[in-house]
């Protein structure tokens, strides 16, 4: 997924405002705007090219628009949007650093958090199924000792070792 990912956004997708206000519903004058308020940004080809918006910053735009037409103020709208890019931070922060392993079966996912900070004997794992979450901890196996000494020669009937 990383490589898609980094595919992803080396992408030069990009509209121009007319395209971009067709494509959103929001007007021209709308999208001018939001970007005087730091809502959202545009960028330009060329010294002298036309504005263009980013694929994130036309996700943006729609996420704005939607609210509005929702009955949002933009302040509040603003305010939303920022927590909800808050929380996605975090969840990425979290995925990233302590995220050690995804196991699936017929009907649930299991998520590996890793050692508890306050009792390292035990992990955390999430189980997942259908639209419901629970944590769990889950005792982590100590490893196997190491054999002292060499291990014993197995030999088959005619005295060949099998080893």
């Amino acid at each position: 997924m990383g490589l898609f990912n980094e595919r992803l956004r080396s992408l030069d997708i990009s509209l121009g405002i007319g395209e971009t206000s067709r494509v959103t519903g929001a007007t021209p004058t709308q999208i001018r705007y939001w970007e005087k308020k730091h809502l959202i940004q545009s960028h330009r080809h060329e010294a002298n090219g036309n504005k263009r918006y980013s694929l994130s910053n036309i996700a943006l735009i729609v996420m704005i628009k939607t609210m509005l037409d929702e009955g949002y103020t933009l302040a509040k709208a603003s305010e939303e949007i920022e927590k909800s890019h808050q929380k996605a931070d975090m969840l990425h922060v979290l995925m990233s650093t302590r995220l050690q392993g995804i196991q699936y079966d017929d009907h649930q996912t299991f998520l590996n958090f890793g050692p508890l900070e306050n009792d390292p004997s035990f992990d955390v794992i999430a189980v997942v199924q259908e639209n419901t979450a629970k944590l769990y901890k889950k005792a982590i196996q100590p490893p196997m000792p190491p054999h002292q000494g060499s291990l014993p020669e197995n030999k088959d009937d005619t005295g060949r070792s099998t080893l």
